[in-house]
């Protein structure tokens, strides 16, 4: 038994022994706990302040509006810039714009105006950020581990989606909103002091493009032009487009949820958050263990996230919408993890930082058209209006890209072009 646990640990926790990932892994683990916190807590001073869903919207519209606009250009300086010392710079800028939030909101002088200036100045970060980190990743572990470096990132994340809303409820309702700011700003450090200790040398690096600016947009052009040329990254991009517009807006779907239709107050909004991200925590373990990255497994993910968000929305039990979003979570992060491993594993080093780039232009940047969208539809349908949009959008995904992954099949495609694994 005992060499059956250590097998499957040891399995599921490889990317772990890479002392460069380790260090990444644990600032990562801090870091994004303090994201949720913030995320948490500025969604529910927005609708403090103004009882609106629609503004709920404007806020998701607001911070992902810099990478609709900019967010091609941040893969350019992904690939052009050495990339710790990229995130290192960042990451102090995200430490930097946290801690003024979590100053006016302890000032009692903020209002939404200020929320949304800050969550726009968090955008703009990541529009480097993004592409940065995601191509980073490849460098700490090499393509070999790739697949379960990305679901551990997943797990770090959800991890943090269970404790970060209920750390935040908790706090809202004894201390209040500054606090959840105040933390998120000290755990940035964290993230830095790991980039500092990882030692350059062990790093997996790639070929760099040039240097020079007049190339910036051929650079550009390039990374475009891969995609376009590649079916199944542009197949996985585009379903991406439709689930993040509609599907991934929990930042409004759970305030409101929460508010409006259960009526649970703030500890009411972070068990759900929390039981979302313990789905997802489940299925990013599961993702780990697997170590591999195929179309059913990220179809399947789609179609699971489609019809427990369906379902979740049209429920009036506080445990029951739990137990629906648990199962949301886990289709979510099934899907998510094997969309960004199989597009990673598909593009070569020295695109990966635009080909990221790309990804998160339409997997963030459809956020401001699909935030404003949700929110009208909440506006005037409550949440299950909304969740039942943004789940059915999923269903219809997944349905399309098993029909293109048919009729790749039923010509041979996989075998011909040297495709991804379509079973």
């Amino acid at each position: 038994m005992s060499l059956s646990v250590r097998t499957l640990t040891g399995r599921t926790f490889q990317a772990l022994g890479t002392r460069n990932y380790r260090l990444f892994f644990a600032g990562q683990a801090v870091s994004v706990t303090g994201t949720w916190l913030q995320s948490t807590a500025q969604a529910w001073l927005i609708l403090q302040l103004t009882h609106s869903p629609l503004m709920l919207g404007l806020l998701v519209t607001i911070q992902f509006l810099p990478v609709s606009v900019a967010g091609l250009a941040g893969g350019v300086i992904a690939d052009r810039l050495p990339r710790r010392r990229l995130l290192i710079g960042t990451q102090s800028a995200f430490a930097l714009a946290a801690a003024i939030l979590a100053g006016l909101t302890w000032a009692g002088v903020t209002q939404p105006a200020e929320v949304f200036l800050i969550v726009f100045v968090f955008g703009a970060i990541n529009v480097v950020d993004g592409p940065a980190r995601q191509a980073f990743v490849t460098e700490l572990v090499g393509p070999a581990q790739l697949p379960n470096a990305v679901a551990l990132n997943s797990l770090v994340f959800n991890g943090a989606r269970v404790v970060g809303p209920a750390m935040a409820g908790i706090l809202i309702a004894l201390v209040g909103v500054p606090i959840c700011f105040g933390l998120n700003a000290v755990s940035y450090l964290a993230v830095i002091a790991g980039l500092w200790l990882v030692r350059p040398a062990e790093l997996h690096r790639t070929r760099r493009p040039s240097d020079r600016a007049q190339g910036a947009l051929r650079e550009l052009r390039e990374g475009l032009a891969f995609v376009w040329h590649t079916p199944e990254i542009g197949l996985a991009i585009g379903l991406m487009g439709v689930v993040s517009t509609l599907a991934l807006n929990f930042t409004i779907f759970l305030p409101t949820l929460a508010r409006s239709t259960l009526h649970a107050g703030a500890g009411g909004f972070g068990l759900l958050s929390a039981a979302l991200g313990l789905g997802a925590l489940a299925a990013a373990l599961g993702v780990a263990y697997l170590g591999r990255a195929s179309w059913p497994w990220l179809l399947g993910g789609c179609a699971v996230l489609g019809g427990f968000l369906v379902a979740a929305g049209q429920v009036h039990s506080l445990a029951l919408a739990m137990l629906l979003l648990m199962g949301a979570g886990a289709g979510m992060i099934t899907y998510t993890s094997m969309t960004n491993s199989l597009i990673q594993l598909r593009t070569p080093g020295h695109l990966r930082g635009r080909v990221m780039s790309i990804y998160l232009w339409i997997f963030l940047g459809t956020a401001p058209l699909g935030g404003l969208g949700v929110g009208a539809v909440e506006q005037v349908g409550g949440a299950s209006a909304g969740m039942a949009l943004g789940g059915l959008a999923a269903l219809l995904a997944a349905a399309l890209g098993a029909i293109v992954l048919w009729r790749w099949a039923s010509v041979g495609y996989e075998r011909s072009r040297g495709g991804l694994p379509i079973a």
